[in-house]
């Protein structure tokens, strides 16, 4: 009966003893354990203590997952606003040009017959051509449009209309 008393109370002592020295990292459920370190992973409470760790990282991670979808709807608005934006100067440009396009074919019928205008109306036009063939920015393509336009209306006056 001694001998069993006493191997009780060492195995307690053992289990007590290493249940101290268990950390919730070493007390991995994946991780095939002997008895003794189960039972002090348990005594200890590191299961429960590795459980919080990773609940509590699983919080964190949620939370960084949700202020990172943030960020992408605001980058995603922003693209479309973009979009949009160079769209609506696409668009511009394209007004300007047709507008720019029927002045220069009007002076151009008026300007039959005077050479000199008709020579700088045909350069005007040349360069509107240059322009829409450039890898400008629309923004700078519709500013040497316009440059162009007050060019035309100078011609216009000059001819009198």
């Amino acid at each position: 009966m001694k001998v069993i008393k006493l191997t009780l109370i060492v195995a307690t002592s053992l289990l007590t003893l290493s249940a101290c020295t268990n950390t919730p990292e070493e007390c991995d459920p994946s991780i095939e354990l002997n008895v003794f370190s189960k039972a002090a992973c348990k005594m200890s409470g590191s299961y429960d203590k590795r459980i919080e760790q990773k609940e509590k990282v699983l919080i964190d991670e949620k939370a960084t997952n949700k202020e990172l979808n943030a960020i992408y709807a605001q980058i995603q608005q922003q693209q479309k606003t973009v979009n949009a934006s160079k769209a609506q100067k696409k668009a511009q440009l394209a007004k300007l040009n047709k507008s720019v396009n029927a002045l220069t074919a009007n002076l151009k019928q008026k300007a039959a017959g005077k050479s000199g205008l008709l020579k700088q109306i045909v350069e005007v036009e040349q360069q509107m051509q240059a322009v829409n063939n450039s890898t400008g920015s629309e923004m700078d393509k519709q500013l040497e449009i316009q440059r162009l336009q007050s060019k035309l209306s100078t011609l216009q006056q000059a001819l009198g209309l």
